[in-house]
């Protein structure tokens, strides 16, 4: 008797189970942390594709507006994504069912976005008008609504903001383009939520990073050499000018004529990589100090360095016609090339999957999205997607800055 009431009652685990763990009908199949989210421009959409079974899921996400330098960040539960369009609407996606989840008109046009580290608060960098709003993850209700305003001659003017991310404390961290200053902000202080507002220095800010490790907010200047590092540890000591020129270089060559976006630098180990557009080198400065090291030259206008989550590799795109459909591989310890690989025309953007088994870049010209094994430097998948840009997987949740 008591042999059939454990039978009967372990049959009744495995069919509760089974059901339980059932996804609902209206859940795609597969699992989420396989998948990415790849921005389409052109037609104003989100493709999603699954890295695992190589394939393109169905769930396309439409209607979405303008997707120029659009961002999506992930709570920390994985329930949903943000996206942040540069027509100021953020968009909030279901990441079980792969659909528009809600919306929040922002601004009339924004940039950056980020999740605080509890979940709760979505901060979005305005341009305009310029500010910040920050909006609550749950209701999509706006908590608040900074304006960045700056002085110039006695006139109050709007400041547009960049360079939003996520910092430890449940902070975040922009900068004000003309304003030139850095903001930390608390968003759990809605009614006051900026804690410092620290002089970025001269020159009109463009975009700005944090390390990794979240210790250091960098900002990149117009039409400069230099950029300015903010130690977030010790935030009331200021920011510190850095160079990115080469000393051994001499005349116009010294000072690099174009930096891209600050996403494309590269931390590994003890140094930071920084591509250079406009000269066929990237900088190399010490990860601690962020002094110049030394120059390495590559084969074209670099634009996107990734490193490996070895460490022990980056990872280069270009720009130009004759090498943009190229990615190099940089030995960090060596810093050589070792392989070469033609991913397609235009590479937008590339991104490691969460342990470095593979790298997914968007060849735009192409209008494809590429799957490379990154043991093998080989391609192993190619889908077809429309003008591809930002690759977003759900793993960036655990990713300061990202």
């Amino acid at each position: 008797m008591l042999r059939r009431l454990i039978a009967l009652l372990f049959v009744t685990v495995l069919t509760t189970c089974a059901l339980s763990c059932r996804a609902p009908a209206n859940e795609p199949a597969g699992t989420l942390g396989t998948r990415v989210l790849v921005v389409e421009r052109s037609s104003g959409s989100l493709a999603v594709y699954d890295w695992s079974d190589r394939k393109l899921l169905p769930n396309r996400i439409e209607g979405l507006g303008d997707l120029q330098h659009a961002t999506m960040t992930f709570g920390p539960d994985l329930r949903y994504g943000y996206l942040a369009t540069r027509g100021g609407r953020l968009v909030r996606v279901d990441l079980r069912t792969l659909r528009a989840d809600g919306e929040v008109k922002t601004s009339s046009n924004s940039i950056d976005n980020a999740v605080s580290h509890d979940g709760k608060t979505i901060a979005v960098a305005e341009y305009v008008p310029g500010g910040v709003t920050l909006v609550d993850a749950t209701t999509l209700k706006v908590k608040a609504r900074v304006p960045a305003t700056w002085t110039r001659e006695g006139k109050v003017m709007d400041s547009r903001v960049t360079g939003m991310v996520d910092a430890p404390g449940n902070r975040f961290v922009c900068v004000l383009i003309e304003g030139q200053e850095i903001w930390i902000l608390d968003p759990n202080q809605p009614a006051s939520p900026i804690l410092k507002r620290i002089p970025s220095g001269e020159g009109q800010a463009y975009d700005a990073m944090i390390t990794p490790d979240g210790r250091f907010y960098v900002v990149g200047k117009l039409g400069s050499d230099r950029v300015a590092v903010l130690d977030l540890s010790k935030p009331d000591d200021g920011v510190r000018e850095v160079s990115l020129a080469d000393p051994s270089q001499a005349g116009e060559k010294a000072a690099p004529k174009k930096l891209p976006h600050m996403a494309s630098w590269a931390v590994a180990g003890d140094r930071v990589f920084v591509p250079l557009v406009g000269e066929k080198r990237m900088a190399i400065l010490d990860k601690n100090t962020f002094a110049f090291r030394q120059s390495l030259p590559v084969r074209g206008h670099p634009v996107y360095a990734v490193r490996s989550p070895t460490e022990r590799e980056i990872w280069l795109s270009y720009s130009g016609e004759n090498d943009d459909a190229w990615i190099d591989v940089i030995d960090v310890d060596s810093l050589q090339i070792t392989h070469s690989i033609r991913a397609g025309r235009r590479v937008y953007h590339l991104d490691f999957t969460p342990r470095g088994s593979h790298v997914l870049a968007t060849a735009n010209a192409d209008e494809q999205l590429v799957l490379i094994d990154a043991a093998r430097y080989e391609i192993v998948d190619r889908v077809a997607l429309r003008s591809p840009s930002g690759i977003f997987g759900p793993w960036r949740a655990f990713r300061i800055g990202l």
